[in-house]
């Protein structure tokens, strides 16, 4: 592998939930990982198996602390 950094994603696993007064919802939950190859294709490594059957891979992006998010809540 070379020493420079390839780019990370998250994978995570979507579940429907049922629609509360007409809103559909989803509970998201990572599940792993995902790096991008040279060639444009994706490594996966995965922490646990998807029983929905539905994935999302994102870019990763920063975890806020929690002096952020309360922040982020007013």
């Amino acid at each position: 592998m070379k020493s420079e950094r390839r780019k990370m994603k998250h994978v995570w696993m979507v579940e429907d939930a049922p629609s509360t007064a007409g809103r559909e919802r989803s509970f998201w939950t990572k599940i792993g990982v995902a790096y991008e190859n040279e060639d444009g294709s994706l490594s996966l490594h995965l922490a646990a198996v998807p029983v929905s059957g539905k994935m999302q891979i994102r870019d990763a992006t920063p975890v806020l602390g929690a002096d952020e998010a309360r922040g982020a809540a007013r």
